[in-house]
């Protein structure tokens, strides 16, 4: 008989782990539907397509007397009469494709969502009480899908726009959507970890916290400059009409706290919040370097400085340039960026992990080869 070969302590086998894989390609797939979004919404695309059928619509029309179909529809809609009148056929094609290849990753992303998760309980890889809240999300894609009706119906009725409140209600489902993904990955990689780790001091926590509502917050100002495009308010900075603070900033409708979600407020409100992410990622820094030993929050410190102080490079000059759609598009890349390093962070100094002397983990086996 041969030999026994056997793996040595520390040696590990190949265990990558297919539902946290399939996790981050939900993730990556979540990104990749909030900038498509955003393309689609500076090529003013979103409102060309007036019906929500979500099987038929997988396929775009089909011959010259479907197209005249689809075009006369969209020539009811205020968009056109108000924005794009006189319009071609071959114009309208262009922004009926960007929006209906949104909608196509959207399907496509509920399948890659849907159809694993199905393959993993029929083999026993997730159960039946675990699947539970990977259905969850299955039924927040669905609510995000049809947030994102709703906020295309808004501007299909009296107004060449959507609303700049369901415009930011379908960001933020996107954005909390991601968050819950990528936090479920992270636990899981958390779970798989040989690594002892201790939870981190209540400064760095409270930091951590404190940092990631407030990128949400900043995220949430950015969906409604957006939609009401105050990013074109003023493009000069640091001053706005030759002040820090514009006249009437608090003053132009009533109560006073509606100018917080007006063009003028939003977009001042958006401008200065953005320095106010930058200190507290300089203040977690400081404080993990002085009280955390996890050289994984202290990486992912630096990481999270660095991206805000791109991010606030970008906002600077897309505001100066006068909104142009590329840098608009980058800004609303990088801010998902500067989330994503928070959550990483908030997840790192949130759960502490253990490995327990002697049990057997998904990474660390012993095999015996006869």
């Amino acid at each position: 008989m041969a030999p026994t070969p056997t793996l040595e302590a520390g040696q590990t086998t190949s265990t990558r782990d297919p539902v946290t894989v399939w996790l981050v390609v939900v993730a990556a797939l979540i990104v990749m539907m909030v900038l498509v979004g955003g393309f689609v919404r500076l090529s003013r695309a979103g409102l060309s397509i007036v019906e929500w059928d979500v099987v038929t619509g997988v396929v775009p029309p089909i011959g010259e007397e479907a197209w005249e179909d689809a075009f006369a529809a969209y020539r009811e809609t205020p968009e056109y009469q108000l924005v794009n009148e006189g319009m071609t056929l071959s114009e309208f094609q262009y922004i009926f494709y960007l929006e209906w290849a949104h909608r196509l990753v959207a399907r496509i992303a509920g399948l890659i969502v849907v159809v694993p998760l199905i393959v993993f309980m029929l083999r026993g890889t997730v159960g039946v009480r675990e699947s539970l809240k990977y259905w969850g999300v299955v039924v927040l894609f669905g609510l995000q899908g049809a947030m994102g009706w709703v906020m295309v119906a808004s501007g299909l009725e009296d107004r060449p726009v959507v609303s700049d409140v369901r415009l930011t209600i379908h960001l933020l489902a996107a954005v909390a959507l991601l968050g819950i993904v990528v936090w479920m990955a992270l636990d899981r990689i958390a779970a798989r970890s040989q690594t002892t780790r201790e939870r981190a001091p209540g400064s760095v926590s409270v930091l951590a916290w404190v940092t990631l509502a407030l990128v949400v917050l900043q995220i949430g100002f950015g969906g409604i400059v957006a939609g009401l495009k105050a990013g074109h308010v003023s493009n000069t900075w640091p001053l706005m009409f030759g002040s820090f603070v514009p006249p009437n900033l608090l003053s132009v409708v009533e109560p006073w706290w509606m100018n917080l979600i007006e063009p003028l407020g939003s977009h001042w409100v958006h401008r200065w919040l953005a320095f106010v992410v930058a200190g507290l990622a300089v203040a977690l820094l400081a404080t993990a370097l002085r009280n955390s030993s996890d050289s994984v929050v202290i990486r992912w410190s630096w990481a999270l400085v660095a991206i805000t102080g791109i991010q606030i490079g970008l906002g600077v000059a897309t505001v100066m340039l006068n909104v142009p759609k590329w840098f608009a598009l980058t800004h609303q890349g990088v801010g998902i960026a500067v989330f994503l390093a928070a959550l990483v962070i908030t997840h790192r100094v949130t759960v502490s992990t253990r490995a327990e002397a002697g049990a057997p983990t998904p990474s660390s086996v012993t095999e015996t080869v006869s």
